[in-house]
Formats: C-alpha cells, sequence, structure tokens
C-alpha cells in the first residue's frame, strides 16, 4: 500500500511590508510565535531552503529538517537534501510538511500549500527578504491569537 504525501502547509511570520528577513536574521523577537512555531510544527518536516538553513544552522528538536538546495552545502547526517521541492512529493513524508521559508521557497512553494498559517508583525521593518503575495489564493479561515505586537492567522486555499 502507497501512502498519501502529507499536505503541505506554510508557515510564516512577515512585517506590514512583507519583510521576513534581513541578511540573515529575523528583524524582530517576539518569543511567543516562536513558542507557536515550535508547538505547532512539532513532529512534522521542516522544508527550508539553504540560506534560512545556514541562519538556524541545527536541525531543530522534535522536527525533521529537510534543506532545499541545488548546491551541495555540507549538512548534519539528521538534514535531509533535496534538490528541488518536486523531491518532497518523491519522499512521500508521512508527517506534516511545513514550509518555512526564506522568501524563495515560499515563493515556489506556495502554489502546493493548502494552508498558510501567517504571524503578522504589526510593524514595518527594513529588510531583504519579502513574502510572496498569496492574497488571491488563500482565504483568511480565522484569527488565533490578537496581540499588541503580533497577530497569528490562519488562511486555507480557495
Amino acid at each position: 500500500m502507497t501512502t498519501q504525501p502529507s499536505p503541505w502547509r506554510a508557515i510564516a511570520a512577515m512585517s506590514q511590508n512583507r519583510v521576513i528577513g534581513n541578511g540573515s536574521d529575523i528583524p524582530w523577537r517576539i518569543s511567543e510565535d516562536f513558542k507557536w512555531f515550535k508547538a505547532k510544527t512539532m513532529g512534522g518536516v521542516l522544508v527550508m531552503g539553504r540560506k534560512t538553513w545556514d541562519s538556524i544552522g541545527r536541525p531543530l528538536p522534535g522536527r525533521t529538517t529537510a534543506v532545499v538546495s541545488r548546491s551541495q552545502p555540507e549538512l548534519p547526517a539528521a538534514v535531509e537534501l533535496l534538490d528541488s521541492l518536486e523531491a518532497i512529493e518523491a519522499k512521500r513524508f508521512a508527517h506534516p510538511v511545513w514550509i518555512c521559508g526564506g522568501g524563495e521557497i515560499y515563493r515556489q512553494a506556495l502554489p502546493r500549500c493548502q494552508e498558510l498559517f501567517l504571524t503578522l508583525v504589526k510593524r514595518e521593518v527594513e529588510g531583504d527578504a519579502f513574502f510572496p503575495e498569496f492574497e488571491d489564493e488563500f482565504r483568511l479561515e480565522g484569527i488565533l491569537r490578537d496581540e499588541s505586537e503580533f497577530q497569528i492567522r490562519h488562511y486555507v486555499r480557495k
């Protein structure tokens, strides 16, 4: 019996001007958002690009890490190296697949995602990595958390 591949979901945090990164860093520190990310993705497969991997620098506990890169970066044995997003489908991961950055990976993967969990940071910041337009393809399903600094939103494909 062939297992069905897990549906893809994206998880991200962006500012009001769509910034998701600056250099190799996230331009804000919101501990509640980091806790949300950890709880939501625990047990799943984190799919990220090489630059995002470089900024994290280690596999996150309790999750499988897969790095999409055309180059051959040196990775720990516990990290999967994939040469394309298509390789994710070929792997047929049994656990939820979470697309988690950066900007180019989001741009390529969002058309395949069924859900988007987005933390909206309620300010504009300087940055060089941006979250792609998605509003035409997804509808807001609900606001999961609303705080003074940020809002966590759940979107589903239209």
